[in-house]
């Protein structure tokens, strides 16, 4: 009778299954003959005879290559090396030849292999459960826990793997990412990643979950069966630098199979277009740029339609577009281009050249041509179309938040410039049903969407949290139909001559919104909700007014409700609780040309616009700092990535895309 232990529940079934995917399985008795010690961790031989076959090289090259190999400690450079960017200069040779390790075009000539309890030296021992190789390189650590343990699971074996990761760093070197599993939970996470930045891989497309007998099977199919092992080596894997400080980053499963549509959907040249819908916090910036490793290096594909594509990404907003530049920068795209003017954007698609990635605006399409205003409509027509390049078919474009940039003359401008280019649309939000536009521009007839990634996915993964919506002071909510009966309420006791101004002009919600009153009202709810719910666990939050001036009216209303409870709490004077108080909150707006002659408090509670992204947002998402609240009105709306906010109070009339891309800000995770 076979005992039910870790071995034979889920380790054995692990080997097994390996096998069946095409890994040869190689016995613990035959670790000492493929490798120099226990310290070592490749397998010379396998490696030696790979890089013969695939390089043909001689057996004394090839050795002469591993030696140096083997002496590699780096991740992010053995990346590069399994990638294909290494080269050296053999023996009879003048110049430097790329050495390939691994054969992504042709799948066969790949070794791959599985093997257990493979005993390794370091600071202590560890024999992790499985190991997964290619061509005697380790790519993949398995840690295996019995589903009948109950004080053990899934997250013990994630712990095992980062203790291993600390112990054993030689294991790791050319390590692309781990998997802890006990049948029951399964997940992965890329070399190095903490705890909670492993992930479950719950969508094994193409194949379906009830194809699969449990999650360990699910989640072997999906991540490393051979060609996905490869495709996710090659292309679905970065590094990103930020602050000087560097982390690695592996895809998750709505990002892969968003980036294969979108290539599948090029290499078939049936549909040039395609809508990817993935909800805000699901990394769309980061979908961009895988998808952008894969049309522009696409390893294992031959395709006419990949050679060297050029790629355009657009954005519609200055902070999209300084986020994904970013974004492209710091994980090491090959020389994207910023085009910052519109003669910049000019002068880079304009040029017959190959292989370019360019990120610009849509309003840097603003080609603005005498002929395109000409009153003639046989004018403008043959301007439109003398504005197309020629190779338009060479270029693949980009959009993000496709349902703002194509609207009017700009997104005619951009089809009409590349009027044969493949689209592709990314939005955050659903595209409202009736907005036939942006899917007649990016889906293929009959289409919605080519992918969706939707607000229940992202909570169901852990990728975003829950958002939980609140009333509150529903008696000082405004409505249309309500705004006469309010002024006269509201307004009863101020001066004649300001009711007679207001009745003048017309009293409007901006007037309502900012009464005084009303304000000091929600900035005492504001301050009792935030002090019981928010900063108790160290998070921090935005205000969302509706104009400027309502802005200025939170922050003296917040500094006065806060000074005062800090008085009473913590017995401060009325001077260090004014400083505190005030350090608590900041305004964020744009500035108005007449700010100084008609509303001189715009200016004395505005934050330079320079300063806002390198001074104010490093020191709201410092938890130290005692920076709690940012109040805006439009700003900091979008492209605004802070986990540390959690909540927003919301007194401005959003709708549609605006208020879910408003309250999307509280929905990041943080910490653990």
């Amino acid at each position: 009778m076979t005992t039910a232990n870790e071995y034979t529940l889920v380790e054995k079934p692990i080997l097994e299954r390996l096998q069946t995917q095409g890994y040869r399985y190689i016995p613990p008795s035959e670790h000492g003959s493929l490798r120099l010690g226990e310290n070592e961790v490749l397998f010379k031989p396998l490696l030696v005879e790979a890089l013969v076959r695939i390089n043909a090289l001689p057996t004394v090259d090839a050795e002469a290559i591993f030696n140096e190999l083997a002496g590699l400690s780096d991740n992010q450079r053995w990346l590069e090396v399994l990638r294909g960017h290494y080269s050296r200069k053999l023996p009879g040779e003048e110049t430097h030849r790329t050495i390939r390790v691994i054969d992504f075009d042709q799948l066969s000539n790949n070794d791959f292999a599985c093997t257990n309890q493979l005993r390794v030296q370091g600071v202590g021992v560890r024999k992790p459960d499985v190991l997964v190789y290619v061509n005697g390189i380790p790519l993949v650590v398995i840690e295996a826990k019995s589903p009948l343990n109950s004080s053990q699971n899934a997250f013990d074996a994630i712990d095992q793997i980062l203790s291993a990761e600390r112990d054993v760093p030689r294991l790791f070197h050319s390590n692309l990412f781990n998997v802890a599993t006990n049948d029951l939970t399964f997940m992965y996470g890329a070399t190095g990643a903490p705890r909670e930045h492993w992930s479950r891989w719950r969508d094994p497309w193409p194949r379906k979950a009830e194809d699969f007998a449990n999650e360990t099977e699910k989640g072997l199919s999906a991540l490393l069966e051979p060609s996905r092992l490869l495709d996710i080596l090659a292309h679905f894997v970065v590094f990103e630098t930020r602050d000087g400080k560097t982390v690695k980053k592996l895809c998750r499963y709505q990002q892969l199979r968003a980036v294969n549509k979108m290539v599948q959907r090029v290499v078939n040249d049936q549909h040039r277009a395609g809508l990817i819908w993935h909800t805000q916090g699901s990394g769309k910036s980061l979908t961009m740029v895988f998808a952008a490793l894969k049309l522009k290096f696409h390893r294992g594909i031959k395709s006419e339609r990949l050679e060297n594509p050029n790629l355009l990404v657009i954005t519609d907003r200055i902070d999209l577009h300084n986020q994904i530049a970013a974004t492209f920068q710091a994980c090491g795209l090959p020389n994207p281009i910023i085009a910052e003017s519109i003669q910049q954007l000019r002068s880079a698609v304009g040029a017959e050249v190959r292989g370019r990635t360019i990120i610009s605006t849509i309003f840097k399409f603003n080609w603005d041509e005498p002929q395109l205003q000409s009153k003639d409509r046989r004018q403008r027509e043959e301007a439109v179309r003398a504005l197309a390049i020629p190779g338009s078919e060479n270029w693949i474009v980009m959009v993000d938040e496709a349902h703002r940039t194509q609207e009017k003359d700009l997104g005619a401008y951009l089809q009409a410039i590349l009027p044969d280019a493949v689209r592709f649309g990314f939005t955050g939000t659903p595209v409202k049903k009736g907005d036939k536009d942006t899917f007649q521009n990016f889906g293929a007839k009959g289409e919605t969407y080519l992918d969706k990634y939707v607000i229940d996915d992202a909570v169901a993964d852990g990728a975003t949290v829950p958002i939980y919506y609140q009333g509150r002071m529903t008696e000082w909510h405004l409505h249309d139909k309500e705004i006469d009966v309010l002024f006269e309420q509201w307004f009863a006791n101020e001066p004649e001559d300001k009711l007679a101004e207001l009745k003048k002009r017309g009293v409007t919600k901006g007037d309502l919104a900012r009464f005084a009153p009303r304000i000091a009202l929600i900035a005492q709810d504001i301050w009792a909700h935030f002090r019981a719910h928010v900063a108790p666990d160290g998070f921090k939050a935005q205000i969302c007014a509706i104009d400027r001036l309502a802005c200025v009216a939170y922050k003296k209303a917040l500094d006065q409700v806060i000074t005062k409870s800090l008085m009473k709490t913590e017995h401060l004077s009325e001077d260090e609780a004014k400083a505190r108080a005030s350090a608590m909150s900041v305004c964020v707006y744009s500035p108005g040309q007449h700010d100084g002659e008609q509303h001189p408090e715009l200016v004395s509670y505005q934050i330079p616009p320079e300063d806002v992204t390198p001074k104010l947002v490093p020191r709201f998402l410092d938890p130290n700092d005692p920076l709690s609240f940012i109040i805006v009105c439009n700003k900091l709306l979008t492209g605004f990535d802070a986990p540390i906010e959690q909540a927003m109070y919301l007194d401005n009339p959003l709708t549609d895309h605006n208020l879910l891309q408003a309250i999307a800000r509280t929905n990041r995770r943080y910490g653990s």
